[in-house]
């Protein structure tokens, strides 16, 4: 894994149970390190930030996944790569 590339995931929405879980699962078939993760619910809305490692080359798949993942959870979602 080239841990120079690493992925940045934003996501905000209503509270509601379960949203990391489900994030994390998505992640959970792809090779990646996570470097940090942050998490808060204020006023009924939560953010998560996940900045992880990862290979270069599955980015796509992984924002793919992700991005159908925060559909269902009805989340609004950011993923940044470098």
């Amino acid at each position: 894994m080239n841990s120079n590339f690493t992925g940045l995931i934003l996501v905000t929405g209503e509270s509601a149970p379960g949203i990391e879980g489900a994030i994390l699962e998505t992640l959970s078939p792809f090779t990646i390190q996570i470097l940090d993760k942050q998490s808060m619910d204020i006023r009924e809305r939560y953010f998560l930030a996940i900045h992880f490692s990862l290979d270069k080359a599955h980015a796509k798949a992984i924002e793919k996944d992700l991005v159908a993942t925060a559909e269902k959870l009805n989340v609004d979602l950011v993923v940044d790569y470098r």
